[in-house]
């Protein structure tokens, strides 16, 4: 991934850094893994839920069309 600077509102800072802790890793370093989790989604391919990072979901078309 290329280097470049993010800026992160106050509060989704919070956030992010509460994530981070709560991994065992920097504030950055969470950052960095969020961005290249999203890249990666990019291709298309849905990952396993258990495969994903906290506090992310899989789509679900099922649930998305009022079924249950």
């Amino acid at each position: 991934m290329n280097k470049g600077t993010v800026s992160v509102p106050d509060e989704q800072y919070e956030r992010l850094a509460a994530l981070a802790a709560a991994r065992g890793v920097s504030p950055e370093t969470q950052l960095a893994r969020l961005i290249d989790d999203a890249y990666e989604g990019l291709d298309g391919d849905a990952d396993p839920a258990g495969t994903l990072p906290l506090g992310v979901c899989a789509d679900n078309e099922e649930a998305d069309d009022g079924s249950e």
